[in-house]
């Protein structure tokens, strides 16, 4: 691996899932931080066509320190193809789960030159997690209530 390789990343999502988050952070952090991030959006499932731009997109993103797939949602379709297109391809990648906007911008944040593909997943997995959170709050007339 070349210390000037980083890790590409593509995301891969239903519907325009993938894009629209990309176009989120993108607007947050500004393109330059997301510079060789791919999105590629699956519609409502496995096609033809999915597969054969999931594996010129990862293809296209490899430059040798190799390649994490941040997919929507587990074992899904989508997933299940881009995992299969990137091992027909002999690429090393990571997947990950779970799309969401603090994995992206984590990304951004992150050099992903000289860095491993596992190294990067784990740091955004762990951004992701931390960015989700349950919060009951009360309804003011409760409050009243218990007083």
């Amino acid at each position: 691996m070349s210390n000037d390789a980083r890790v590409g990343v593509v995301l891969v999502g239903h519907g325009r899932t993938a894009s629209e988050m990309l176009q989120a952070a993108v607007g947050i952090v500004g393109g330059d931080a997301l510079e060789g991030v791919l999105a590629v959006d699956a519609g409502t499932g496995e096609t033809p066509r999915l597969g054969k731009e999931l594996c010129d997109v990862i293809e296209k993103v490899d430059e040798g320190a190799g390649v994490m797939v941040l997919v929507d949602l587990w074992g899904a379709s989508p997933c299940s193809c881009a995992r299969r297109e990137a091992l027909a391809a002999e690429h090393h990648t990571v997947t990950l789960s779970g799309l969401n906007l603090a994995m992206l911008l984590k990304v951004a944040a992150l050099d992903r030159r000289g860095l491993a593909a596992e190294a990067l997943a784990e740091a955004c997995a762990d951004s992701g997690r931390r960015a989700v959170a349950v919060k009951v709050e009360p309804v003011p007339s409760e409050q009243k209530d218990q007083a």
